[in-house]
């Protein structure tokens, strides 16, 4: 099936979506101040909002508000809209990923802590599983081809409470159109820095950003999460 380019939902968000981008900046903008000055930054800034705004009309429709993955979608277009401008300037590609690493670690660091640990309870809940395992079989239908597509994964006794394989991912299919796929493995990290807010215990062995057929999500209700960063003794990490 032809995917939905849906303008209208993304119009009927905006200010929502404007709102999460200036929040993400704000980290990007600490990180940035390393490379470029005040008014550089708010150059920078302001080019990655229009690049952003223009994604609005672009950005794949998977569902909306029925679907969980789309907020993650968005991450994914503001990750995008900030990577855009900063090629052009002369930095490294681990240079522009550290930029993308702090827009999500300022994020999150600036949710209430209690907000986080009553997302994370509820992500880990059983009533969310059955949620998620509902979303898992309509994404395996692949009604929306730019969609992610999931399948859950059981314990069965094993080190995880429950875990979550992603054999297609949205954010990848964004990065490709715009030939930036090189740097989804920065984008990445963003999920440490989000299940460590939630104080949810996460691993990951390998990520389709890196070249596997799969990411491999386990999670533990309770339990440490590594920062994200720096990323080289990930066991997910490869430079290639």
């Amino acid at each position: 099936m032809k995917d939905i380019i849906n303008t209208e939902y993304y119009l009927s968000i905006r200010s929502k979506m404007i709102r999460e981008f200036s929040a993400m900046y704000k980290g990007a903008r600490k990180e940035l101040s390393l490379h470029f000055n005040e008014g550089k930054i708010d150059y920078l800034q302001q080019e990655s909002l229009s690049d952003y705004e223009k994604l609005f009309e672009e950005l794949p429709y998977i569902g909306g508000r029925k679907n969980a993955d789309t907020i993650n979608l968005i991450m994914g277009a503001i990750a995008l809209s900030i990577i855009r401008p900063l090629e052009r300037e002369k930095l490294t590609d681990r240079q522009i990923g550290k930029v993308i690493y702090e827009a999500f670690n300022g994020y999150f660091e600036a949710r209430p802590n209690i907000i986080s640990r009553i997302v994370g309870y509820i992500a880990t809940s059983k009533f969310y599983a059955g949620k998620m395992k509902k979303q898992i079989e309509l994404s395996a239908r692949r009604k929306y081809e730019d969609d992610f597509v999931s399948e859950y994964v059981e314990s069965e006794g094993r080190d995880f409470d429950f875990g979550y394989n992603y054999v297609e991912c949205a954010i990848h299919k964004l990065f490709k159109t715009y030939k930036v796929e090189r740097f989804l493995k920065y984008v990445c990290l963003g999920d440490y820095v989000m299940f460590r807010s939630f104080g949810i215990g996460f691993t990951r062995t390998q990520t389709i950003a890196n070249g596997a057929s799969f990411c491999d999500f386990r999670f533990r209700r309770k339990g440490e999460t590594y920062s994200g960063w720096p990323p080289d003794d990930l066991p997910e990490w490869s430079e290639t």
